[in-house]
């Protein structure tokens, strides 16, 4: 049996523990009571999740999760290695990009912002003042473009080194070659969201400033696709470009890659981060309502969602390791994160101190390999 297929009895011994790993979280931030919890799942999930959440194999499940969230005693206070070997991480914080080895040892890129990785870690796009800069992870630089404002690049992953970046400039959505070469304008007004490269090829996915989600060969310069949407929050492509994924206010919305509607699934929140499992077509979409989060685990073929952590206080960022073992969430309002072993939850790591680690407003900006 792999790691990705439950024991027998787990899921469901899973989902009648969420009010244990609920009331460890409210142990550790007070947060009101007024308002009931259970709208951020569907009503079957909510129904059966109250009705089983005090079981003795629920709790069994959770027994160290509970451990691990209560108490900062049970924190890690720093960072010291990734529980994926051979990884790095990038972060970003008010005092720059940072790029961490997974013996835990880091490097600061001063004076950086909006940092996102290469295909294969290579490289990094990340803005500087006025520039728009592609460097290595120790900071040598290979090429800069000035542009004002310049915000939110993201590379291609089309394969064979022929790759491009899209960026801002503005409200202006540009994309250069992966050499710095042909810059040039794509749309001169996009809502500021960053853009999504739908893998293997050079189709990007923004979001329109009207509200639909554009599709463009941006080699060709040809409109693919509208598809009609909510204005979104985030856009995310499946690893084999075969699912597209719009979270918009209310609902994550799963399109194949010609942007036909697959499926949608209501949030009851404000979605705040959303991310695709490594090969493979299931996401998670982190949601916030009044003084609490939930992390929801939703496949793209299917209506529903499964509810994998809830509790009080603030979820932000997220992100899962190359190899879809660990979830790796920013527990901002406990200055913690946590990795969450699998989909399964069979094991959570808490680490403490990450303002302390990174600077202020410290955010996973994503998980790579060596």
């Amino acid at each position: 049996m792999s790691w990705r297929e439950p024991a027998p009895g787990e899921r469901d011994a899973g989902e009648r523990s969420w009010e244990v790993v609920r009331e460890a979280f409210d142990e550790r931030i007070p947060a009101p009571r007024g308002r009931d919890w259970r709208p951020f799942a569907l009503a079957a999930v909510a129904a059966a999740v109250a009705a089983a959440a005090l079981s003795p194999p629920g709790q069994a499940v959770f027994g160290s999760i509970r451990d691990a969230v209560r108490g900062e005693e049970n924190a890690k206070p720093g960072l010291f290695s990734l529980p994926a070997a051979r990884t790095r991480l990038l972060v970003n914080s008010a005092q720059g990009a940072w790029v961490v080895q997974s013996d835990g040892s880091k490097r600061l890129l001063s004076g950086y912002r909006d940092a996102s990785w290469s295909p294969h870690g290579r490289f990094l796009a990340a803005v500087y003042g006025h520039e728009l800069r592609a460097l290595e992870p120790d900071g040598d630089v290979h090429w800069s473009i000035g542009r004002l404002n310049a915000a939110l690049p993201r590379w291609s992953n089309a394969g064979g080194g022929d790759e491009r970046v899209a960026y801002f400039a503005g409200r202006a959505l540009r994309v250069v070659g992966g050499d710095s070469r042909g810059d040039r304008l794509l749309v001169a007004r996009s809502r500021l969201i960053a853009p999504a490269w739908r893998p293997k090829t050079h189709v990007l996915a923004y979001a329109d400033p009207e509200g639909p989600v554009v599709m463009v060969d941006v080699d060709r310069r040809s409109v693919l696709r509208r598809i009609p949407t909510k204005p979104p929050r985030a856009l995310a492509w499946s690893d084999d470009g075969l699912r597209l994924l719009i979270v918009t206010r209310t609902s994550a919305d799963v399109f194949d890659a010609k942007g036909h509607a697959i499926n949608s699934t209501p949030l009851g929140g404000i979605p705040v981060g959303a991310a695709f499992s490594p090969k493979s077509h299931r996401f998670v979409v982190i949601v916030r309502r009044a003084a609490r989060s939930a992390i929801l685990l939703m496949q793209s073929d299917r209506t529903g969602a499964r509810l994998l952590f809830p509790g009080a206080g603030e979820l932000g960022a997220i992100a899962w390791s190359p190899d879809a073992r660990w979830l790796l969430v920013g527990w901002d309002s406990a200055d913690q994160w946590l990795f969450l072993r699998s989909a399964a939850v069979r094991k959570l790591r808490a680490v403490s101190g990450i303002e302390d680690a990174f600077g202020p407003n410290a955010e996973i900006a994503g998980w790579c390999c060596p």
